[in-house]
Order: structure tokens, then sequence, then C-alpha cells
């Protein structure tokens, strides 16, 4: 039976494990994650969840287990934050060159200090895994359930990441509703490995490795197939939110990009994970003053939902982007994914950048409203200083 509950992010992130019916958790503890695999030991505990519980020496571990339980043929599930997101890369790629559809949480917390931003997903953009952002704990139980089936699904067989705002959500308690396993079961069959290691079926195992890997073939083939795994998802994605709004009366835009109140707007603000709740507000201030400009919300960041942008591109006249992150000599990530978006449009939007909230600083919502208003006086033709900012 389905039920709601009070809850912090980090307890219904253990939920959609759960739910989902992980038989594989690989655990070491960093903050603020670490009460994430303390839930689902407690849930394995007391009789409520059937999963092999690990705990290792790092995260290079953590992530090297879940892999090889995957292959072995068992749903696997991790979680960490920052730094030890970082100490997972190599092994993040082994795991998506293998194909394998791990699942893991990652609970931002800046590679620079102990407080949230996106620095720690975003040095792992190139591993070749999906990369889901959350804005509130609702969204985090609802897309841990989706992101296996995402993974898993055939057309796709990539791992993915599913991530919320340190502290923000995972340490923040609100009302959340909690499906019943039966539905989910319905909603998620039980994994299936592609290539199981069982003797009777090692040949079938080895032929689709060798097919994937281009072994014997084109070097180039491993990364061409992991490329279009990566485009395939972006239908894979838009189907399983469409299908979860069926079962369970909620969906998230559609799936790679929420767009809030932008119908005949002159100009957007893209944010990612809790900025775009904060901004929801800001919006609906602004266009109480008939001030025309609306909000997207970033759902998929890998794979980057090209065409949505270039969609809304053709309909508004500047776009501006708040981005929790920098790459140093470049610029904002987002920023950057768009703007490359936008290149071959015949009449591009101006395009805007912003930083806000790195290291955990408070993005308010009159910051977000100035960052709005100086998108919209651009839309609308004026020159500023500067189409960059610090906020």
């Amino acid at each position: 039976m389905k039920h709601w509950e009070v809850m912090v992010g980090n307890k219904a992130v253990a939920y959609a494990a759960k739910l989902a019916r992980v038989q594989f958790i690989s655990a070491f503890p960093i903050t603020p994650q670490t009460t994430i695999v303390q839930y689902l030991a407690d849930m394995i505990a007391k009789g409520e969840l059937d999963a092999e519980y690990v705990t290792v020496e790092g995260e290079l571990t953590a992530q090297t287990a879940a892999l090889t339980a995957a292959a072995a043929g068992v749903r696997a599930f991790t979680a960490t934050s920052g730094p030890g997101l970082l100490y997972m890369h190599h092994p993040m790629h082994a795991t998506s060159g293998a194909r394998l559809p791990v699942v893991m949480a990652v609970v931002h917390r800046s590679v620079k200090g102990m407080q949230p931003d996106h620095s720690d997903m975003m040095a792992q953009r190139d591993t070749s895994w999906l990369m889901l952002e959350c804005e509130n704990s609702q969204e985090l139980l609802d897309t841990g359930i989706m992101a296996f089936k995402i993974a898993e699904d055939s057309r796709v067989r990539l791992p993915t990441i599913f991530a919320g705002d340190g502290y923000i959500l995972s340490y923040t308690a609100e009302p959340v509703e909690v499906p019943g396993q039966e539905e989910v079961d319905a909603f998620l069959p039980p994994y299936k490995t592609t290539f199981p290691l069982l003797p009777e079926q090692a040949e079938e195992s080895r032929r689709w490795l060798m097919e994937q890997w281009g072994v014997g073939q084109d070097p180039q083939l491993r990364w061409k197939r992991q490329q279009e795994a990566m485009e395939a998802a972006k239908s894979v994605i838009k189907e399983v939110n469409e299908e979860f709004g069926r079962w369970f009366g909620r969906s998230y835009g559609n799936g790679l990009v929420e767009e809030y109140r932008c119908e005949d707007a002159e100009a957007v603000i893209v944010g990612m994970g809790t900025i775009a709740s904060t901004a929801r507000t800001a919006i609906d201030n602004l266009q109480k003053q008939g001030k025309r400009v609306g909000l997207v919300k970033l759902k998929s960041f890998k794979p980057f939902p090209a065409e949505e942008f270039q969609r809304i591109g053709e309909k508004v006249r500047a776009i501006g982007v708040i981005d929790r992150n920098i790459s140093c000599g470049s610029g904002g990530i987002v920023f950057g994914e768009i703007r490359n978006s936008l290149y071959d449009l015949d009449e591009r939007p101006k395009t805007l950048e912003f930083y806000a909230g790195l290291c955990g600083k408070e993005v308010r919502v009159e910051d977000i409203e100035r960052m709005a208003e100086k998108t919209l006086k651009v839309a609308r033709g004026a020159r500023v200083a500067s189409l960059v900012g610090w906020v």
C-alpha cells in the first residue's frame, strides 16, 4: 500500500532502492551521503529488504564491487558524494564500458568544500553515465525507481546517476508519497543481465561482449556503441517518465526538461536541482508584474537534451543559464552545452551566464529575480555591461 511519510532526502533515496528491490549494495560512508546506506542497512536488518550488503574500504572499491555484481546478474546500487565520486572515476569508465546498468545516488558536495554544488557530478560528465538531477525529495524517490528501468532498457544498458543537492535535500524533511511495493513491482520488472556468467551461457555472453567492444573490428566501436546508447536514452527517458506518470500520477516535464510558465515567454532562465525550486517563486513574482519570463528545469544533464533547447531557443529571445558549477578557463558547463545546442539555429537567442550557489552559497528568490530581469532586458534589446555574472 502506498503511504505518506515525512522524510529527509536521503531516506527517500533509500526507499527508492528498497522499492526497486536492489539485490546488491556496496557501502562506504561520506558526508552528506552516509545515511542513505545506513537506512538501507536498517531495512535489511529488519527483513524489509533482501540484499547483499557489502562494506568496503573506499569509493573506488564500492564502484568496482557494484559493477562486478551487475555483471554477475543482480541489480546493484551504491551512493556517494563529492570527493568520493572523484575517487570512483576510473571504475566508472569500466562500468559504462561493460554496459552494466548500475544505479548510483549522488548527494552533491562541492569538490572545494563540504557544502553543495554540482562540481562533483560535472567532473564525471565524460564517463558515459546517464545523469538525472532532482529538485526535491519526492523527485529523488521517483527518479531512483525510474533510473533502474532506464538503465536496464535494452536500448540503453548504461549506468545511471540520480542526484540531489547535499544538506538542502539530504537532511531536510518534507512529505513524500511512497508507492506500494506491488505497484513498483508491476512497473519495474526484475533485472536480467545481457551477458550472464553461468557456464552454459558463456558463449552467448562472449559474442555479445565482443560485438559491443569491437574486438577484431574498428577499435573506436566501443565508444560508438556508448554514444548510440546515450542518444537512444533520450527516447527511453521520455517513455519511462510518461509511463511512471500513468502508474503513479507524477511525471517530470518530458523527462529531459520541465518547462514552468513558459507560454508566451520572451525569455527563460535555466536551472537544475534545488535552484529550480527557488526559481519557481521568482518566476511567479515576475509574472504577476507582467514580465514574460519562464523557467526551464534541466532534468537530464546526460544525455543532454540539445533538441529541447533548440525548440525553446526558436521561441524566445534570450536564455539565462544558472550554473552551480564552473569549468575554470572555460565557464559554466550547462551554459556551454546550451550554447553548443543553439549554434546551428538560423536566429539564435542571446545567452547569459550566471554563476550561483557554488560551495553552498545561498541563492535567494530575489537573486533569481535579478537574473531573470536582466535576461528579459537583453531579450528586449537592451545592452548590458556583461552577459556573465557572479551571484
